[in-house]
């Protein structure tokens, strides 16, 4: 019989990634996401080990260190469906203008993609490739353990922001799936704050991986401030804005000194 939490992991997995879903893990629902957020930093790990894969093995074969790192990001994309991506883009879509907050929410709902959504997600992209490249450089494996580190904690990341903060769109999907009450919030966040600083230190040092992982809780807890203000709650598309931006940040303090 499969464990709760092995259930858990692998609902979590089937609805953050592109990977087959497991119909054991289903039976016997309903079974609310907002349940399954502990197995979040997992997911993460999962999401991103293809790439990190890459990350270790392809400067020995004799490419850059560009090349790797944009392989691994695109491999990364394929894996969770640029589910993350798409929440950025709408988001910067919907909050860079000048727009209220009922306008903004109908504008983040629509799939079209606007001129603000689009450089949101070329810059994303963008950043996050130069700076596991800068990594790379600096070590191939050291990376590897870092991006495995920066996926777990940003996935814990959006996961305190959605149970620290109310439903702004009522009905929406992450107020549809069932919002995670604030103990596991904390105990998902701190989970992956911990995975973090573990496979950052072992790659990159201690001193980094704590910059690293104050560098995201900073940006956290300020898209948090400004989403509070502006919609006065979040959507499912602000947790996936939370995911790249921390991630973005935890990468980018990694990369200092």
């Amino acid at each position: 019989m499969m464990s709760p939490a092995l259930a858990a992991f692998l609902r979590a997995t089937a609805f953050l990634t592109r990977l087959p879903p497991v119909a054991r893990a289903f039976e016997g629902g309903p079974h609310p996401l907002g349940k399954d957020v502990l197995g979040f930093p997992m997911v993460g790990l999962v999401a991103a080990l293809p790439a990190a894969l890459l990350l270790a093995i392809l400067p020995g074969a004799g490419l850059t260190s560009l090349v790797a790192a944009t392989l691994a990001v695109a491999v990364t994309i394929l894996i969770t469906g640029a589910l993350h991506e798409d929440g950025l883009g709408d988001v910067a879509d919907g909050l860079f203008g000048h727009h209220g907050r009922e306008r903004a929410l109908a504008i983040m709902k629509d799939s079209r993609v606007g001129s603000y959504g689009a450089l949101a997600l070329i810059i994303a992209v963008v950043l996050r490739i130069a700076l596991i490249a800068e990594l790379v450089s600096f070590s191939p494996s050291g990376a590897a353990l870092a991006i495995l580190g920066a996926a777990a904690f940003s996935r814990g990341a959006m996961v305190l922001l959605w149970a620290s903060l109310p439903s702004a769109d009522p009905g929406g999907l992450a107020d549809s799936v069932g919002q995670p009450g604030r103990l596991d919030g904390w105990r998902t966040a701190w989970l992956g704050a911990a995975i973090l600083l573990v496979l950052a230190s072992l790659g990159i040092g201690l001193g980094h991986a704590l910059l690293s992982l104050l560098a995201g809780a900073a940006m956290l807890f300020a898209f948090r401030r400004w989403l509070h203000n502006r919609l006065g709650g979040q959507t499912g598309d602000t947790l996936g804005a939370a995911q790249q931006l921390t991630e973005i940040a935890a990468l980018f303090a990694l990369c200092l000194g």
